[in-house]
């Protein structure tokens, strides 16, 4: 009988060494794919991030914020402009989120880029869900990049540094997407 309690002792001793193998091994495996997704942007990408605007109205233009707006006007503002929009995707829980607004959009030539040549339109998934479910979001952070008569040109999941969001933007504003791929733009220099 004693035995017999070792034997079922060593086996659910086993079980549980078994178990948390399993549990370590998928843990590495979905952050190695987390961290490869958020390192490789797609052959043609997207971008951006701020504070969110109070009450829809877009903030004060300058060096410390990108000036953002709501959905609908600031489609109508890009193609009245001829702007192309920066679309961004977030919510107030989503960590990467976060580091992009407290990192990258607080880089100075960023927000400048941004403001400059982009009309920006940010959307809280939280407090827009259709709007999120129409542009099929998900994950966060997502970013799009527009023509302005709101043609996708690509979109960005994930976060991104600010040195390489720059050239994203300078790809999509220069319209080099029409002429070649990002790998080719991006050894130009």
């Amino acid at each position: 009988m004693c035995g017999m309690k070792i034997g079922i002792y060593r086996m659910r001793k086993e079980n549980v060494l078994v178990a948390v193998l399993v549990v370590i091994l998928l843990g590495g495996i979905f952050g190695y794919r987390s961290m490869v997704s958020n390192k490789t942007p797609p052959a043609v990408p997207s971008v951006a991030l701020a504070q969110p605007a109070a009450s829809g109205k877009a903030m004060p233009d300058s060096a410390e914020h990108i000036v953002w707006k709501d959905y609908t006007p600031g489609m109508s503002l890009a193609e009245k402009e001829n702007k192309s929009i920066f679309l961004y995707f977030h919510a107030p829980w989503c960590t990467y989120c976060t580091k992009l607004k407290k990192t990258t959009f607080k880089d100075k030539k960023v927000l400048a880029y941004l403001n400059k040549n982009f009309v920006s339109i940010q959307v809280n998934t939280d407090e827009n869900q259709a709007l999120s479910e129409e542009w099929k979001v998900r994950g966060l952070p997502t970013m799009w990049f527009l023509e302005p008569d709101g043609k996708k040109i690509n979109r960005m999941p994930g976060y991104i540094e600010a040195g390489q969001l720059l050239k994203i933007l300078e790809y999509i504003h220069t319209q080099s997407y029409t002429t070649m791929e990002f790998r080719e733009f991006m050894k130009q220099g």
